[in-house]
């Protein structure tokens, strides 16, 4: 399995493949995503690809797209947005606003879950970056991979559909205490 990193176009080149693997990864518990939104996720990787400084890594074997991270480093002031606004909510906008990093997806192709690469896709996205988040649900099977990994949990908040979720943060600090355990 290879680990590229990977530009925003270059994640536009694979928006079929984004596609489907987002389907296969938020259908079931605990994201039950209906079809709609599924569906939609095509008109929100396009707004994904236009943000700034969008990148990401992926995970292939020369075939299929196993897994990805993708997201971008955060602007000095926060969006003045809902989402924003519900994440600050549990977390102080000062800590999401640069030098952080802002994961917007990570995806695993069910079949190559509990083989290491969700850790090592979103390790090698975020290794050159002090300090990095990302908004889960609080039963996603990776949170205990954001804890492996010395990430720090939020309390829980809903989003405007009403759905639970939690920010997980990691900073220089947290990297190194999760190496010497």
């Amino acid at each position: 399995m290879r680990i590229d990193s990977v530009n925003a176009e270059q994640l536009g080149d694979l928006r079929s493949a984004l596609h489907e693997l987002y389907r296969l990864c938020f259908a079931d518990p605990p994201w039950n995503e209906s079809k709609t939104r599924l569906d939609n996720f095509a008109n929100i990787l396009t707004k994904h690809l236009a943000l700034p400084d969008l990148s990401g890594s992926v995970a292939w074997d020369g075939r299929a797209l196993h897994g990805v991270a993708y997201g971008r480093p955060m602007p000095p002031r926060l969006p003045e947005d809902a989402f924003h606004t519900m994440v600050t909510q549990v977390v102080p906008a000062e800590r999401l606003v640069a030098p952080a990093l802002t994961v917007i997806e990570l995806m695993v192709h069910p079949g190559s879950r509990g083989q290491g690469l969700g850790r090592a896709v979103l390790d090698h996205y975020v290794r050159n970056r002090p300090e990095a988040w990302l908004v889960t649900h609080p039963a996603a099977p990776a949170c205990s991979l954001y804890e492996s990994m010395g990430w720090t949990r939020s309390d829980e908040f809903r989003t405007p559909y009403g759905d639970r979720r939690v920010v997980y943060e990691r900073s220089a600090g947290d990297r190194q205490s999760a190496a010497t355990q």
